[in-house]
């Protein structure tokens, strides 16, 4: 596909260059705040013990566009301790430690948890960051209050309300290469008792496009039935499928009607289609009825939310925070024939809602002490089917948590608090499809269930801080992560057998800071993992086992300085070994777990004129991404390379309420692939404008 700049990168290009000689200072207003009942505990004035007695990371929205992310899977790949790899479905595997996958973490959007029921996951690259005040996480020993299934973590999305102050209103404009173009509008007020945001937003791009140093190969087609063949599925240039278009609206309404109390509704509504790229390396295809292929694409990747959220201060003491919530997602995908997508052969479609909510309350008996209880519960409702002329098959599960967290400070300077939660998991309904030879319905079957499960889980934190604001801080935590619904009845590998998977997290640490000129923080990590699922052979129709044992430990290293006033580097690095340490094992090498990860910043602001520079690089060393197993002992070893990348920002305000800037991701047109058979993108130029007044 030709390669073309779009007239909006153009327009924005100019005005760039005129705004440098038209800059007049003037305070950004940024007219919004975190929007607080997103978090898990009740607003206080110092954070909770949990999140500083474990390994927290807090992105901001600042840095969310110092590092050019337009989504939030991009946003965390610059967080210390986080991996992003991306793969089939052209989907981030967003992981902790580079082990704990979204499948074993708790991702929650303002609170509420954000994955669909079968596979335990969803894009994350459907949210931008428009919306988006600052992002936590917490790796290892999360708090028990956040509920079930944060075996290694928590990332909690935290969205945007209005801030105290006149009626604010903002416009952003992006433009890139391949015909790329954002419109965003976003408006939010505060007045009195009443608050309410409101975010629209446009993206689409005809694809992206793909470094220069990339070269073609040959990728093998298994067509079953039928033979294998070889073909040349991705030549370069604008990357094959790669192409998307979104429209989102977020909306936030509520009233504060005294110090303490708070009741928000917040709505948001996504709509996407988007192309799948190719594996570059091997394709299916499945042609007998109900039919699937890798060449396809989602014709619909829909989600929509809803929840209510509300904080009551009862006495000085005493308070309550709960949230209702109902989530629902939709897709649909188009499986084609062969490489050209011109003809389809199936078209799947999932849809998938969650239904719960959480208490919480808070209690201080004493000024020392703070105890809080919890209560999360929800059900879980999938259907599929793999053909338009195949009924539903009818899933549904609920997954409950209660907990109890004890924070003492014993004084000034020494902290710990001590909880615990019961978690479990019941699937009541499963069904599925049965077909003939020629993949006609004969009937559908009801599957047997597996018995409630359910899991003890204890934490402990201690905090200590010194004279001169060094602080100590050590935790330990068990957490479980109980199967998907793919893990246990996958037609091909499910095992209604499975037992929850377990890990003994512990983390230490310290952090102080050095001078008025930095700032440092070192942190250990250890993870002991057991009743780990996989499968024990590469054979896709091999069973799901608890088969699995990691051991995994490293630090994490994050630092800043200033320098000068208008200069700040940053610093994070990660080293992590994880070693398999099964029973049967063949080797310890453990896959897609990054030994070394580098994060580097550099943020400059040029004098007199005020223009910004932003440079963010990510280095990460090699991954494994195909070990022997016990089954496939002879099985080679398979890596993908190491790599870096650079993002660079130029940004000038100007007229008081105009910021215009460009970016280019990847600045050096760096060729990589995270996961084998999938090239990463190579630079991205795009400009924008932004108006906030």
């Amino acid at each position: 596909m030709k390669r073309r700049m779009s007239l909006s990168l153009f327009l924005t290009c100019i005005t760039f260059l005129m705004s440098v000689q038209v800059y007049a200072a003037g305070k950004e207003q940024n007219g919004f705040e975190a929007f607080t009942l997103g978090e898990i505990y009740v607003k206080a004035e110092k954070p909770p013990l949990t999140q500083e007695t474990a390994i927290t990371t807090v992105i901001t929205a600042d840095e969310i566009k110092a590092n050019n992310s337009q989504t939030v899977a991009e946003a965390l790949r610059h967080a210390p301790g986080v991996y992003i790899s991306t793969g089939t479905k052209n989907e981030p595997n967003v992981s902790i430690h580079g082990f704990f996958d979204q499948r074993r973490i708790l991702v929650l959007i303002d609170g509420v948890p954000y994955y669909e029921t079968k596979e335990g996951k969803l894009d994350l690259n459907q949210f931008t960051t428009d919306n988006v005040a600052k992002i936590e996480v917490t790796k290892g020993a999360a708090s028990v209050l956040y509920g079930a299934n944060a075996m290694g973590g928590v990332i909690n999305i935290i969205t945007k309300k209005a801030a105290e102050g006149k009626p604010f209103f903002g416009i952003n404009l992006e433009g890139g290469q391949v015909d790329y173009h954002k419109e965003s509008l976003f408006h939010g007020m505060r007045v009195g008792k009443f608050n309410y945001w409101l975010n629209y937003e446009h993206r689409q791009q005809h694809g992206w496009r793909m470094s220069d140093d990339y070269k073609t190969r040959q990728a093998t087609i298994t067509n079953k039935p039928g033979s294998t063949s070889s073909a040349v599925t991705e030549d370069g240039g604008t990357r094959e499928q790669s192409d998307y278009s979104s429209d989102s609206i977020w909306a936030k309404f509520g009233v504060e009607p005294s110090a303490g109390s708070e009741y928000f509704i917040n709505f948001h509504y996504i709509s996407k289609e988007k192309g799948l790229p190719p594996s570059t390396d091997s394709v299916r295809v499945f042609t007998s009825r109900p039919a699937f292929s890798n060449f396809f694409r989602f014709d619909k990747y829909d989600d929509w939310g809803i929840d209510l959220s509300g904080q009551q201060k009862i006495t000085d003491r005493l308070s309550f925070k709960g949230k209702l919530y109902y989530h629902d997602h939709t897709d649909e995908l188009v499986s084609f024939s062969d490489k050209t997508y011109s003809r389809k052969i199936a078209v799947s479609r999932y849809e998938d809602y969650l239904v719960g909510g959480y208490l919480m309350a808070e209690y201080k008996p004493v000024f020392w002490n703070t105890a809080r209880a919890s209560v999360n519960y929800r059900g879980d409702s999938h259907k599929q089917r793999d053909d338009a002329y195949l009924p539903f098959e009818n899933y549904f599960s609920y997954t409950g948590s209660v907990g109890i967290e004890d924070e003492i400070r014993f004084s000034k300077n020494m902290s710990a608090v001590v909880g615990a939660s019961y978690d479990w998991f019941d699937v009541t309904d499963a069904n599925r499809n049965n077909t003939d030879k020629s993949g006609n319905l004969t009937g559908q079957t009801g599957l047997e269930t597996p018995d409630t499960q359910d899991d003890f889980n204890p934490m402990i934190g201690v905090n200590y801080i010194f004279a001169d604001a060094t602080k100590l801080f050590a935790s330990a935590a068990k957490k479980t992560r109980f199967p998907t619904l793919s893990q246990l009845y996958s037609s091909s590998s499910g095992n209604k057998d499975l037992n929850a998977e377990s890990a003994i997290n512990y983390t230490t640490g310290i952090s102080r800071s050095l001078s008025k000129y930095a700032w440092g923080e070192i942190a250990l990590f250890y993870h002991d993992i057991s009743d780990y699922i996989m499968r024990t052979s590469t054979d896709k129709t091999a069973p799901y086992l608890n088969a699995g044992e990691i051991r995994m430990y490293g630090v994490e290293i994050s630092t800043e300085f200033y320098p000068l006033e208008a200069l700040i580097l940053k610093l994070g690095y990660t080293y992590n070994h994880a070693a398999d340490v099964s029973p049967n094992k063949v080797t310890d090498r453990v896959a897609y777990v990054p030994e070394h990860t580098l994060n580097a910043g550099i943020q400059y602001t040029v004098p007199r004129i005020g223009a910004r520079i932003d440079l963010n690089g990510l280095a990460t060393s090699k991954v494994f991404t195909q070990v022997p197993t016990p089954s496939s002992p002879t099985q080679a070893e398979m890596h993908a390379a190491g790599y870096f990348v650079l993002n660079a920002r130029l940004s000038q305000k100007f007229l008081k309420y105009f910021e215009a800037y460009i970016a280019a991701n990847n600045l050096f047109d760096t060729d990589y692939e995270p996961e084998s058979g999938y090239p990463a993108m190579g630079r991205n130029i795009f400009a924008g404008i932004t108006v906030k007044f």
